[in-house]
């Protein structure tokens, strides 16, 4: 099976940061993944347990840029609670991002509309 395009940079992203040299639209993945990944593993606790404030701060920067203005919003609040104010957040976070199909397709439809924001891959001409 080969990987289209958007697949090679969807898991630079994810595996690499965003690579060598990235845009802001793989920056904006990257930061993206890494908070999703931990709120999927253990909870949006899991963020502030694992992550550190500027990693968070990216985070939410990451979802805003994916035009997921409520998670980004969410983070940001979640900065302002100790761990049990968080605890109540987890429900609301599935209800914004019911499955990893709806950053799947945010990402593949703004690397549709603007792959210029994204970082050329390596073996690209």
């Amino acid at each position: 099976m080969t990987l289209s395009i958007a697949d090679e940079v969807w898991n630079r992203a994810a595996m690499e940061s965003g690579g060598a040299n990235p845009l802001p639209g793989d920056s904006a993945l990257a930061a993206l993944l890494a908070v999703h990944g931990m709120v999927m593993n253990g909870g949006v606790g899991h963020v502030f347990e694992t992550l550190d404030a500027a990693d968070r701060t990216a985070g939410a920067a990451g979802f805003r840029f994916f035009g997921f203005e409520d998670v980004a919003g969410l983070l940001e609040r979640a900065e302002h609670l100790g761990e049990e104010g968080r605890e109540g957040l987890d429900s609301i976070y599935a209800a914004l991002i019911p499955s990893d199909d709806s950053i799947t397709f945010a990402f593949k439809r703004l690397f549709s509309e603007a792959s210029s924001l994204f970082s050329p891959l390596s073996h690209e001409t």
